[in-house]
């Protein structure tokens, strides 16, 4: 069976084939078109080698059948490869043997089948080959890279391992500042600053009771061979620096620092609210940049020497560390996939030294504090062995951040609220397809959502009934939330009469009018502006001229109620 939701990703691909997409462009890391290639054997081998691949990242499908250019219906060439053959040779040539479902599929007259690609619960190759998905490319990995997967999908934590060193070689500052951070706690773990430095370790579980030092341990408190750490600041990214380090000390030396070279360049903006309150608006949220500096620190290769990349501009921050996702764990779902940190001991001992909250909880945070001052959340690039996030920037949104804070704290609380509402301060109107890839879910799920946001009270979203029967449903900004929100809003609702005067305008100046133009007048989408289009033909305003029926060459001038002279029928 192919994983969920792989053959929705499917039919959506060959929707747009239909419309003259190039398959090679809908490719994605779960998703491979093939065509049969020589005779059946290479056709076959091609297939193991993919699903081979697919395997080794978050699994997927290949559909075989297709050509990865030209789109549109050339591309769908079908092909009689026999469906039981491909999965047991499939089972057969990967190493180990990969248990693949292979169904038939029609389309447009055309057979194809479709290979589901479970993630692999070992790591996959074809005569020692081996390969793993990243973005839409195949990509050999190195026998370190091998490795660190065959530990990850074992399940073995590279933090836990003994690091053959003892408590006597811990890093005095180090431990001092761990001190200061327990102290600050409350409850146990406060205890811990006391206690000597054996005890410290094995309460926070990175020593055994023999004073062996795990990986964890050493990596908190024992100075490392090479760089931890390499911040720099510009003002831009094509300015020199003026200010950086490079820190060869104890992990938790290297947070701590950074985190001060961070914050001492950190800006903020006063934002005063209707009660009198005033609140500080810092370019980076605190809560934002500790997390993005703990992941990268925590869940990078312990294994891979080079440091973690910290770019500090005025007007974004960058931090990169070394080692790709975890298994499992994509850009395309790090918001609502579950936790998976790839040094679980040293996570834990970060959390109890309170450097970071709850394990799960982290990027869900980042994501909040950044969208309440009005800005994008935070970006996650993976390449073939790092993993980069940015944090724009600049002042905050005023306007977008005075209405959150005055929300109830269950609704500014809501990250699913807060990416809707940015989005419909840029668009006037969203279906549950135009959010999903921003929640990060299925579109079925999203619709659920939407639901429950126009559903609240005060409602801050409210639907838009659909101009044709079977178009999905849309959601627009209520009266109230466009209000609030002021400048943050990027586009305006119309009343009718004022579209109908504005459009009434430009024939009478331009003698004759599009969809096209409509859209960029109103700042409103292709179904909305042909609604307002089609009601003003209906009313005689306006009337087609154009020979096209349908299209953007449909060209509309003066109906019999408009004419050049005011004072007509209609107000015109």
């Amino acid at each position: 069976m192919s994983p969920f939701p792989v053959p929705q990703e499917v039919i959506k691909a060959l929707a747009r084939i239909d419309s003259g997409a190039s398959p090679y462009d809908l490719e994605s890391e779960t998703l491979e078109f093939k065509s049969e290639r020589g005779d059946a054997k290479k056709t076959l081998r091609i297939l193991a080698e993919a699903a081979a691949c697919l395997a080794n990242g978050q699994g997927g499908a290949v559909v075989l059948g297709i050509e990865d250019r030209p789109g549109g219906s050339e591309a769908i060439v079908g092909t009689a490869l026999d469906a039981l053959k491909a999965r047991r040779y499939i089972f057969d040539t990967v190493e180990p043997p990969l248990t693949v479902s292979v169904d038939e599929s029609w389309h447009d007259g055309a057979r194809l089948l479709l290979i589901g690609v479970p993630t692999g619960a070992a790591v996959h190759g074809v005569s020692g080959r081996i390969e793993r998905r990243v973005g839409r490319s195949c990509l050999p990995m190195p026998p370190d890279h091998v490795a660190a997967l065959h530990a990850e999908r074992e399940g073995r934590d590279p933090s836990e391992q003994s690091s053959g060193r003892c408590v006597d070689e811990l890093d005095r500052a180090a431990l001092d500042l761990a001190r200061r951070y327990l102290s600050r706690l409350s409850g146990e773990r406060a205890r811990y600053a006391a206690l000597s430095d054996s005890e410290l370790c094995r309460a926070i579980g990175v020593a055994t009771t023999d004073g062996d030092l795990l990986v964890a341990g050493e990596q908190l408190f024992c100075e490392p061979p090479t760089e931890l750490v390499s911040y720099q600041h510009r003002v831009s990214a094509g300015a020199p620096p003026d200010a950086s380090e490079r820190m060869a000390v104890p992990l938790l030396t290297a947070f701590h620092r950074t985190l001060g070279q961070i914050a001492a360049r950190n800006r903020w903006e006063p934002l005063m609210l209707p009660d009198g309150q005033q609140l500080q608006l810092h370019r980076y949220p605190e809560d934002v940049v500790r997390e993005a500096l703990a992941n990268a620190l925590v869940h990078r290769r312990l294994d891979v020497p080079d440091p973690v990349q910290v770019e500090h501009f005025d007007d974004g921050l960058a931090i990169t560390s070394m080692g790709s996702l975890v298994s499992g764990v994509t850009v395309d779902n790090i918001l609502t996939t579950p936790s998976r940190p790839r040094n679980r001991l040293l996570a834990r001992a970060f959390r109890h030294i309170g450097l970071i909250e709850e394990l799960g909880t982290g990027i869900t945070r980042m994501y909040r504090s950044m969208l309440r001052l009005g800005k994008p959340p935070p970006r996650f690039e993976e390449a073939a062995n790092s993993v980069r996030v940015s944090i724009a920037g600049g002042p905050a949104g005023a306007a977008f951040a005075r209405y959150v804070a005055l929300l109830d704290e269950s609704v500014r609380d809501d990250v699913e609220v807060l990416l809707v509402l940015r989005r419909l301060c840029s668009f006037s109107s969203v279906a549950a397809a135009d959010v999903a890839p921003l929640l990060q879910r299925v579109p079925t799920e999203t619709g659920r959502v939407l639901e429950r946001i126009a559903g609240a009270s005060p409602p801050l979203i409210e639907p838009v009934h659909p101009i044709a029967r079977g178009r999905p449903i849309r959601y627009r900004l209520s009266k109230g939330a466009s209000v609030g929100l002021g400048s943050a809003v990027r586009h305006r609702r119309h009343a009718g009469h004022e579209i109908e005067a504005a459009v009434v305008a430009h024939v009478r100046e331009h003698g004759r009018i599009t969809n096209r133009v409509v859209r960029k007048m109103f700042g409103v989408g292709t179904p909305r502006a042909s609604a307002i289009l089609r009601g003003l033909v209906e009313s005689q305003v306006l009337t087609r001229t154009s020979d096209a029926s349908r299209g953007p060459s449909v060209e509309y001038g003066p109906g019999p109620r408009m004419t050049t002279q005011k004072g007509l029928p209609g107000g015109y």
